[in-house]
């Protein structure tokens, strides 16, 4: 978990360096329904959401937050097998509980792997990655 990030700031500086590569891009599904549950309950999702795809992701990749409960990971690879393979990977925990007090509430994530093209301003690169998160939800 020490590779998490919450700064956009270092994440555009990151998208410079890595101008190629691929991101994975995660959402929680039915986050309204964990809060109504209780609002510790959608902060244990949101941390369970990154310690997945922390523990998928290879030792250069680097989790960042880049909304309430929407995340990414620029991957250090050009290659989108690469990313596939993270995306799966967190896709197949989908289901899986976490603890809340008595209960088991399973997490189910949006995810989806992509390639920020053409994007050299800050908020271009940010709306290109909401933008990539709200396809992957049709």
């Amino acid at each position: 978990m020490q590779r998490r990030h919450v700064d956009i700031n270092e994440l555009y500086d990151l998208f410079q360096e890595r101008k190629d590569c691929f991101f994975v891009l995660c959402d929680i599904k039915h986050m309204t329904a964990i809060n109504d549950i209780s609002r510790k309950a959608g902060d244990l999702a949101i941390l369970e959401q990154m310690r997945r795809m922390t523990a998928v992701s290879g030792e250069e990749d680097i989790t960042f937050r880049i909304g309430g409960d929407e995340f990414c990971i620029p991957t250090s690879s050009s290659d989108q097998t690469y990313a596939e393979q993270i995306a799966e990977k967190i896709r197949g925990m989908n289901g899986q509980t976490f603890s809340y007090e008595n209960q088991e509430i399973p997490l189910n994530l949006y995810i989806t792997a992509v390639s920020i093209k053409e994007c050299s301003r800050y908020d271009e690169v940010f709306a290109g990655l909401h933008n990539a998160l709200k396809a992957s939800k049709v």
